[in-house]
Parts: structure tokens; sequence; C-alpha cells
């Protein structure tokens, strides 16, 4: 028999990686940020939701794409209202 198992000792090591529970490979340091950057705005508008939804959506209101986006939204239906009205 030369592919004989020693099952004693096959099932003592069992045994050992058994013990380790289900959390001992979790390590917190992977999703924890100890030196988290520091905000610009004050903390009330950090914690109250309403204050940061405010803020984003003023971002959006704000942001160069959103105005590009707007104006070529508005000339490409000038541009089809200009085209179909002298159709009817």
């Amino acid at each position: 028999e030369k592919f004989s198992t020693d099952w004693d000792k096959a099932w003592s090591s069992f045994k050992k990686q058994g013990k380790k529970s289900l959390f001992s490979q979790f390590n917190p340091n992977k999703y924890v940020s100890w030196n988290p950057r520091r905000s610009n705005y004050p903390l009330s508008e950090e914690t109250d939701p309403i204050k940061r939804a405010e803020r984003s959506n003023l971002m959006l209101w704000t942001s160069p794409k959103f105005t590009l986006a707007g104006a070529i939204v508005v000339v490409s239906l000038l541009l089809v209202y200009t085209i179909l009205a002298p159709m009817k």
C-alpha cells in the first residue's frame, strides 16, 4: 500500500483547522480607515442627510458637464423643431 493515509494524523489536523472560527481571517483594517481625510464641510452638514443631499444636488446643477448636456439638448430640440415646422 503505497497510498496509505494516516487517518489519525489527518483527523487531528482537520480538527485543528476547525477550531479557527468564522471570523478568524476577518481583518477590520481592510474595511476601516484609521485616518479618514478631513472634510471641507462642517460636521452638521456631514451628519445631516438633507444638507448632504442638498450639497450633492447643487454640485450636479452647477457642474459644467450638466450645463453642456443641457445646452446640447436645447440646441438639438430647436434644430428638430426648425426642420419639422415648415413641413406642416
